[in-house]
């Protein structure tokens, strides 16, 4: 498989969407690469006079499938999301309506006919470092139409704001939209004395730095994820920081402070809960109204700190609202858990292949204690449980690390990311 693959399949979901109609739901993540990818294919599928409704998730949940696909007779098309839950998908459309998804995360294939899934693992595109949602979404617009290359910044944004730049550089498929965005004057490269490449957005006049102005756009959709934060999210990839922009930023970002210092004074003062291979914890309500997006930047912000075991899984938990924007009310009783790794073990994941990564141990963990799965990386994952069975969840990981581990036959070098060297 290669990139000429998936932008024949990129065509094939263009003639779909436009046999279908004018009318496209656009299901989409509420991080910056999210955020990014929805802006890009807003705009471009506007331009080809197409009808667009957005709608921001925060995970792929059945019940929440469920009540887009009763909810929207339109076209819907998920971006930065839905891959690996395609098959949860397929079962809820069940041949209803033309349903597209554009992802870049570890895929399963759809079993609805009328699910088409092009999602970059199947071709070859790796999705942990190569290729993120945002230049995806870029390369599909290039594909609807060449005069789409004005959106080449926002696939450099997304790709920034997934950490794609982590090793120094944005590489393969996300430096193609880099270069492009550079030719157009829209983004600056600098590099630093250590040969560390920084982004400078240079499209709304300024220079802005990529990374900050990546993170702004996060909080917008994970801290504001209830108070209109999406929208604003989205016109911030499209606009920069306009003036209500910045101004509702620095609400966002002292309601996220306050409850991080909150959380952290706590886990200094009485630690993690440990297994043999994971430290986890619990905010429980703590985080509200912040949106769940947040648990995982959270573990993000603390895998290096001090109070945090170098060579240790981390998982938090945080539960979720009965709300969701633009969905309505849900009866549940929900917690997202969110993974994340210290640098050592990161390290020890993604170069030397001598633990199992995320992609491979959250859904076999999730699917026996009854999660939904979507999403997933080697580096980063998450997925939902009932609240109460956050402890059977993590001793089912830890089982499977030390099943992976210790029985060096079955290692069977899944997705090229676990190696036997037994």
């Amino acid at each position: 498989m290669s990139k000429e693959n998936f932008l024949h399949e990129i065509r094939k979901g263009i003639q779909l969407l436009r046999a279908a109609g004018p009318e496209v739901t656009l299901v989409h993540h509420n991080d910056a690469d999210g955020l990014a990818s929805a802006a890009v294919l807003e705009t471009a599928l506007t331009r080809a006079g197409f009808s667009v409704r957005r709608v921001c998730i925060e995970r792929v949940h059945p019940p929440i499938v469920a009540r887009i696909h009763e909810q929207f007779p339109a076209t819907i098309f998920y971006v930065d999301l839905g891959g690996q839950a395609a098959p949860v998908i397929s079962e809820t459309n069940r041949g209803r309506r033309a349903t597209l998804i554009l992802d870049h995360h570890h895929p399963q294939k759809p079993t609805d006919p009328k699910v088409i899934n092009i999602s970059t693992e199947f071709f070859g595109l790796s999705g942990d470092m190569d290729i993120s949602a945002s230049t995806a979404a870029y390369m599909f617009a290039l594909e609807l139409d060449a005069g789409n290359c004005d959106l080449a910044y926002a696939g450099v944004l997304g790709a920034v704001g997934d950490e794609h730049d982590r090793e120094g550089r944005l590489i393969k498929e996300n430096r193609e939209a880099l270069l492009d965005a550079v030719a157009q004057g829209q983004v600056k490269i600098e590099v630093d004395a250590q040969g560390k490449e920084k982004y400078l957005l240079t499209r709304f006049g300024e220079e802005i730095p990529m990374a900050q102005l990546a993170v702004s756009v996060t909080t917008f959709g994970g801290v504001g994820y209830y108070s209109g934060g999406p929208d604003l999210g989205v016109r911030a990839c499209l606009e920069g920081l306009f003036a209500e922009a910045q101004r509702r930023l620095e609400e966002l970002r002292q309601t996220q402070k306050r409850a991080y210092q909150e959380t952290t004074a706590h886990l200094i003062r009485d630690g993690l809960r440990e297994t043999q291979y994971i430290q986890w914890f619990t905010v429980g309500d703590d985080f509200s109204p912040m949106g769940v997006k947040m648990i995982g930047e959270y573990c993000w912000d603390i895998r290096n700190e001090a109070f945090v075991k170098p060579e240790k899984y981390i998982v938090g938990f945080q539960n979720m609202a009965a709300e969701i924007p633009g969905l309505g009310a849900f009866d549940w009783s929900q917690t997202k858990a969110s993974m994340r790794l210290p640098t050592p073990l990161e390290r020890k994941i993604l170069i030397d292949r001598a633990m199992p990564g995320l992609s491979y141990l959250v859904p076999e963990a999730a699917r026996q204690v009854g999660g939904s799965i979507d999403a997933c990386h080697d580096y980063t994952a998450a997925t939902i449980v009932e609240i109460g069975k956050e402890e059977a969840l993590i001793l089912a990981m830890d089982e499977l690390i030390q099943a992976e581990l210790f029985e060096p036959l079955r290692r069977q070098d899944r997705k090229g990311k676990f190696i036997v060297t037994a």
